[in-house]
């Protein structure tokens, strides 16, 4: 063979597994010396069924209605020789396409099927030596089967695809199913040759083959089953290979299992190149799963605002998915342990964590969470052992840590703004796989990542505090006169640093009236609050001088805003309220500049809001400010709010009024709640899921002296 034939019949050899291996084919052994079919296998019986064998072999090809790849009927003597005819002459058949009728268990009908006859005249018993063996194997890969055939064509002869599919005949009546015949490529696949025959197959199998896979090939054989399996065997060298062996019976006319027809494929490249592609798949799905665990646990921690919260909840998000159980470490000033919070993936063990919590001194500064705590150590895997805890940890400590379960563990600072802040040790328990190299990576990305959510919820939680501490600080609480019950509240915003302008007063004028006062600066920072402090402190001053009326207070403040040059918008409404009559009523006056009118409860159960107009304070002097007069029974109720209350992007302004007159007729009204209660309610009622801005409200009851 020249070179070039050389490449030609690697290149082939190569595809042919590709195109063959793990097919089951139909069987027949035909008799050389008058071309008569003696047996099948069950594949070759549903390809010609109702055929009685033997039978001459053209009537065999005939019944299955095998037809060359051009469509032209091979059984008819007229059109040629057909491969069939000429391998029952002796000559063997090396590979050619053809089709069948019907469709089998192999096959659909005129689906493409590999012919290749190998007459047995090697073989070692005379039963055999006159007859050849004749496969027809389905095709599937109809780009590989291109190639092999226009391979085979270039060397001008198709014996190479016969070269490398290995061929066995066992006899199973004879004891021990042994093999009576093996072709030359049997020898080339697993270095055994003639010396074989006479034994079971069983020499293939090693220390590593898979004993379930060869049951399985057991019970088939006794069954006279067709199989396919994959094994691992070994050559004669020791060396090991995958086999894909597929076992056919063939039966005689009347049924009988006479021998069994085996077909080799080494298919160990194959299998090296799945299980590759199978594990850099896993890989590539366990990096996906990681990185949807620490987004997943990262959002939920973004999700808390409250720092302690946030600490309190990390354990619970990695268990039991990443760990059996974990514990998160909190440090105070003075670099000793404040809080500890676990969590555990059996909720039997709930009183044992607690108890954990308890003893939060109980780990020592030898132990691996305090050096990471205190940035002696950075993020480390290690394995606990029963005198590493002895060593670290109180006696009782111990216990509930044995009780709670060891392994391996996992510890990795929190950190924000390059310090640790905090710990978090995760633990496999005796019970899981011990933690890996790629574990201790993701661990440690997550606590970078939960370090800095933690710091962020501290961050908010101390903003918010600081704002609302400001806001606070400028809102005193109402002055109390007689024959009226005041209540106020201040509800801020839900987002941190969202300093309002919303502000509520409430005093008294020398001459005895008292004056309720809300109002809101536009904006939402600082500067708001600022200019809120300023606007309360003016009207304040102004309303006590000379106890102006309302209109009269914020036609004076248009005028001082402007004088001083203060931008500032503001919407406010200041009330006031004449000491009480002989018949305990109230007269009241108002005035509106851009705000929500008041609402009145009447002791009668009826509520209205009161009418008012008027252009928002910041606008310049001069503006005209209307003031409105109104009596309030004794029993009444007066309830000033500002936007935050009843403001909503996803409902109209109407309907969210009508919902505050609801809630006020349900409470003042028909449950006859005090004032206190009122303002209560209405923020829980009003504003069940929070606000995005400041509430402040102001509600007052004329109960009389």
């Amino acid at each position: 063979m020249d070179g070039t034939n050389s490449t030609a019949f690697a290149g082939t050899a190569a595809q042919l597994p590709q195109v063959l291996h793990g097919q089951p084919g139909a069987v027949l052994l035909v008799r050389v010396a008058d071309g008569v079919v003696l047996f099948a296998n069950p594949l070759a019986d549903q390809l010609a069924p109702g055929i009685s064998l033997p039978c001459a072999v053209d009537d065999w090809s005939r019944a299955a209605g095998l037809q060359a790849s051009d469509g032209i009927d091979i059984s008819d003597p007229a059109t040629g020789s057909s491969p069939l005819s000429r391998i029952a002459r002796g000559e063997p058949v090396h590979g050619e396409r053809v089709t069948a009728a019907r469709s089998s268990d192999m096959s659909g009908a005129r689906e493409a099927l590999w012919v290749i006859g190998l007459p047995l005249s090697d073989a070692p018993v005379d039963e055999l030596s006159g007859l050849a063996l004749v496969a027809l194997l389905p095709l599937r890969e109809e780009g590989l089967v291109r190639d092999a055939k226009e391979s085979a064509e270039r060397l001008h002869s198709r014996a190479v695809l016969a070269s490398d599919l290995s061929f066995t005949i066992s006899d199973p009546t004879q004891p021990d199913n042994p093999l009576v015949w093996v072709n030359p490529a049997f020898e080339r696949v697993t270095g055994y040759g003639r010396e074989v025959l006479g034994q079971n197959c069983r020499f293939l199998q090693g220390p590593e083959t898979d004993r379930d896979a060869v049951q399985r090939i057991r019970r088939a054989l006794e069954t006279g089953e067709t199989i396919t399996e994959l094994l691992l065997n070994y050559r004669k060298d020791g060396t090991a290979f995958w086999n894909e062996v597929v076992i056919s019976p063939v039966r005689s006319a009347d049924g009988r299992v006479t021998h069994f027809v085996g077909v080799q494929s080494d298919v160990t490249m194959r299998v090296q190149a799945e299980r590759e592609r199978d594990a850099a798949l896993a890989y590539a799905r366990d990096a996906r799963h990681r990185l949807e665990f620490l987004s997943r646990v990262t959002e939920q921690l973004s999700e808390v605002l409250d720092p302690d919260a946030a600490q309190d909840l990390l354990p619970s998000l990695v268990v039991p998915e990443f760990a059996q159980w974990a514990f998160a470490t909190l440090l105070d000033g003075g670099g000793r342990t404040r809080h500890i919070h676990a969590s555990h993936a059996n909720p039997a063990m709930t009183a044992e964590t607690d108890r954990f919590q308890e003893l939060h001194d109980g780990l020592g500064d030898g132990s691996i969470s305090m050096q990471v705590l205190h940035g002696e150590l950075g993020p480390t895997l290690v394995t606990v052992t029963d005198d590493l805890v002895d060593a670290v940890a109180t006696t009782e400590t111990a216990q509930v840590l044995r009780r709670l379960g060891l392994g391996s563990a996992i510890v990795v600072p929190l950190r924000a703004r390059g310090l640790v802040t905090g710990s978090l040790t995760l633990l496999s328990g005796p019970d899981r796989a011990a933690f890996t190299e790629d574990d201790l990576a993701t661990a440690s990305d997550l606590g970078a990542r939960a370090g800095v959510a933690l710091e962020n919820a501290r961050l908010y939680a101390q903003q918010r505090t600081s704002s609302e501490t400001l806001q606070r600080s400028m809102l005193s609480p109402p002055t109390q006169s007689a024959g009226l019950s005041i209540a106020t509240r201040y509800h801020p915003a839900a987002e941190a640093a969202q300093v309002g302008g919303d502000w509520y007063d409430a005093f008294t004028q020398p001459d005895g009236r008292t004056v309720v006062v809300i109002g809101d600066v536009m904006g939402h920072d600082v500067s708001a609050a600022a200019a809120m402090g300023q606007l309360r402190t003016l009207v304040r001053a102004l309303a006590y001088d000379r106890s102006a009326q309302p209109d009269e207070v914020l036609r004076r403040l248009d005028e001082v805003l402007a004088g001083l040059g203060l931008t500032t918008l503001a919407t406010a409404v200041v009330l006031q309220l004449d000491p009480e009559s002989a018949d305990g009523s109230r007269v009241i006056r108002w005035c509106t500049a851009g705000h929500l009118p008041p609402v009145v409860a009447d002791p009668d159960g009826s509520v209205r809001f009161l009418a008012g107009e008027g252009i928002v304070l910041g606008l310049g002097a001069g503006q005209q400010r209307v003031q409105q007069e109104a009596r309030l029974e004794r029993g009444s109720t007066l309830l000033l709010y500002t936007d935050g209350l009843v403001e909503r992007r996803d409902r109209p302004m109407d309907v969210r009024l009508g919902e505050l007159r609801d809630v006020v007729h349900a409470v003042a009204g028909v449950e006859g709640a005090d004032v206190e209660t009122l303002c209560d309610q209405l923020l829980v009622r009003m504003l069940p899921d929070g606000s995005d801005d400041d509430v402040a409200i102001v509600a007052v009851r004329v109960t009389g002296t």
